[in-house]
Parts: C-alpha cells; structure tokens; sequence
C-alpha cells in the first residue's frame, strides 16, 4: 500500500532499560607487589583495592627491577628559583 509505515514493537516510554549484568573481579596480590600497591594507595589516597585492580588490568605497572635514578635531571632551572618565587608570585606573575 502507497503511503503506508511499518510500525514496530516499542518498549514504553517509560520504561528503564535493563541493568546490565555484574561483573565481580578478584585479585590477590601478595610479596613484593603488595607492599608496592599499599605505598603507592597511601601516597596517591586511594585504596589498595583499586589500584590492584588497575594493576590486573595492565593500567598500573608496577617494575620488576628497582629503578636506577641516579642520572636523571629533574630540573635544569636557576639555582635561586626557589629564593625568587615569592617575589616573582607578589609581582603578579604566577597568576
């Protein structure tokens, strides 16, 4: 028929759609990674928990090897910056 709609099933408007199903993860994490993820939890105020859920993840790696920072420059910048900082944050600068 010219002219003429298909009308299909439509949930009413109303209606929530359906939760999604949970999921439930379990990590155990002991020795040395443990004692990593509870550091790392109390530097950054979070909980171990989620940390060791990021960790199983792989979005938190946590070295094997300790890290040899010897050599690394951390800051290249005029040795009296920190004298210089409050008189350069009055004169309106820092902001």
């Amino acid at each position: 028929m010219p002219g003429s709609r298909r009308v299909t099933a439509q949930p009413p408007p109303d209606a929530s759609p359906p939760e999604p199903r949970a999921i439930t993860a379990n990590v155990l994490l002991t020795g040395d990674t443990a004692a990593a993820i509870r550091q790392l939890a109390a530097v950054e105020g979070r909980t171990p928990e989620s940390l060791a859920l990021e960790y199983a993840a792989g979005v938190l790696v946590i070295p094997v090897e300790p890290i040899d920072a010897s050599d690394w420059g951390i800051f290249d910048g005029p040795p009296d910056l920190a004298a210089r900082a409050d008189e350069y944050l009055r004169g309106g600068h820092g902001r």
